[in-house]
């Protein structure tokens, strides 16, 4: 169930490594842009009956609370501060050892709930935003 149904034709013997990969990363490439195509429709439908959310402080209570099904995460997107147990977030000007990073900690909470997280390209993201949440319900 988690193999891809396009496959390179030719023989893989006569193609070097290099080659190999770069037929594999254009399948996978095209895998990645219909699950965005996926993601996006649903979030559109989603956003429709409130089950959607776009600000990081509003993510982060929400996955505290549990209620964040699927987050989306910028891979290289870095929003230094914390959060506390209640899910308010206190945001800083850097990373340290107390301001750990809000996106990771989002991520974690929605893990630990069951949900799932898609670390993505910043344009793939809705809004913009350093990360979206999909909603286990409306709130």
């Amino acid at each position: 169930p988690h193999l891809v149904a396009e496959r390179e034709h030719g023989n893989p013997e006569s193609s070097s490594d290099a080659q190999l990969g770069d037929a594999a990363r254009a399948i996978l490439d095209d895998v990645y842009a219909d699950q965005m195509r996926t993601l996006a429709g649903e979030f559109d439908q989603r956003r429709s009956q409130g089950r959607t959310a776009v600000d990081v402080s509003d993510l982060a209570r929400l996955a505290t609370l549990g209620a964040v099904d699927t987050v989306l995460v910028d891979i290289d997107a870095s929003v230094p501060g914390s959060i506390d147990d209640q899910g308010a977030v206190t945001f800083d000007d850097v990373d340290d050892a107390i301001n750990y990073g809000v996106i990771d900690e989002i991520a974690r909470r929605v893990l630990l709930a069951g949900g799932s997280v898609l670390a993505v390209r910043a344009d793939d993201i809705p809004d913009g935003g350093p990360a979206a949440g999909i909603l286990r319900f409306a709130v």
